[in-house]
């Protein structure tokens, strides 16, 4: 009973913390949005009806991943992941892939596009958590590893291509957490990740645009009118805001000012309109969230069940980290939205498909034999 009781009380903690964020997002989006929408659709509206579609849609896909055993998923790992690898192709076939801003990151579909990025992230969990759970602690050489890093790999390969530097940086963030906790050798980790320091900095040194935003990163007021524009307002978004901020729907920044307001952005809406005290409680919810998935991840007695919250978290607690690092001048900016709180359809899917696989994963029976996979 008290075990019942526990996951019930988990369950509904994670409930609320995102039903908190959601109901915060689609203000945030109303307020960020309101401009760029009544002066580029004539609907100042425009936005937020697209986003309370995408959370009516995103819930849908929730309860669907609820109602369905978690465990009967991994039947469909290779199957994820195969469709993964096709959709990420897709983008560069002309006709079908949108170009947006110098990237080939969307598909079209009618008058909708989507990221493919997006579902590959929730695919490729999928996918390593069905792999790692089957060789569970029994990584004594780096070959072991060979499969997941390969298909990863891949995967890695046709994100740069589009470029999308952000969600490789989530994903591989989500695959070293995931080999730390099925066992494999610190050395091993160790030694992937300064490969991976060493591709990203090649990558940013060859990529002209990627130099000047690391040089942004670092002085944005070296070049304020260009690579730094987007931080130095994101700054003053803030610095306007102060403790309590300037009031809802008041935001001067959105008035243009701020490219990406009600997406990238739209954290430092929130920092402007309420300040410190809004900030710190979005950060308050995104903690409870993170802490109560884990807790709900680690408790199982599936080795599978186990790893697949733990990835489902690290993915939303990654994308979190990068964001609001980059809005603040913490990290660099990625061009990574925040889970919830931003306008987009196919991040706000994704994530909620992730929250009702944890909700299924918390309120699934303890049984003894289910400890066996």
């Amino acid at each position: 009973m008290a075990r019942r009781m526990l996951r019930s009380r988990l369950s509904w903690t994670l409930i609320g913390a995102t039903s908190i964020l959601l109901f915060i997002g689609a203000i945030m989006v109303l307020n960020a949005s309101s401009v760029m929408a009544f002066s580029s659709k004539g609907d100042s509206y425009y936005y937020f009806k697209r986003q309370i579609l995408s959370i009516l849609i995103g819930i849908t896909g929730a309860i669907l991943f609820i109602c369905l055993d978690y465990r009967l998923l991994r039947k469909f790992s290779w199957v994820g992941i195969g469709l993964s690898v096709v959709a990420l192709a897709l983008v560069f076939v002309p006709g079908i892939g949108l170009e947006v801003g110098g990237a080939r990151r969307w598909i079209s579909v009618g008058v909708y596009s989507f990221q493919p990025s997006e579902f590959v992230k929730f695919a490729t969990i999928l996918f390593v958590a069905d792999i790692l759970s089957k060789r569970h602690g029994k990584f004594k050489n780096f070959s072991d590893l060979f499969v997941p890093l390969l298909v990863v790999g891949l995967i890695i390969g046709l994100l740069f291509m589009q470029p999308h530097l952000g969600s490789i940086l989530i994903i591989c963030f989500s695959l070293f957490f995931l080999m730390f906790l099925s066992g494999a050798k610190l050395r091993h980790l160790m030694g992937l990740g300064l490969a991976g320091l060493l591709l990203i900095g090649i990558s940013i040194i060859f990529e002209p645009y990627r130099l000047r935003r690391f040089f942004a990163f670092l002085d944005p007021w070296q070049d304020p009118k260009d690579a730094g524009f987007h931080i130095i307002q994101s700054l003053l978004a803030f610095g306007s805001g102060g403790l309590t901020g300037i009031g809802l729907g008041m935001s001067r920044q959105k008035f243009l000012y701020l490219p990406e307001a009600h997406t990238d952005f739209i954290f430092a809406i929130i920092g402007e309109e309420l300040g410190l005290a809004g900030t710190l409680s979005v950060v308050v919810l995104f903690v409870v969230l993170i802490f109560t998935g884990l807790i709900i991840s680690l408790k199982s007695k599936n080795k599978f069940g186990r790893l697949l919250g733990c990835g489902m978290v690290c993915l939303i607690a990654t994308q979190a980290l990068i964001n609001m690092g980059g809005v603040t001048g913490i990290l660099p900016i990625t061009g990574v939205t925040l889970p919830f709180l931003s306008f987009g359809g196919s991040s706000l899917l994704v994530n909620l498909c992730s929250i009702g696989v944890l909700l299924n994963i918390a309120n699934s029976p303890r049984r003894k034999s289910a400890s066996r996979s």
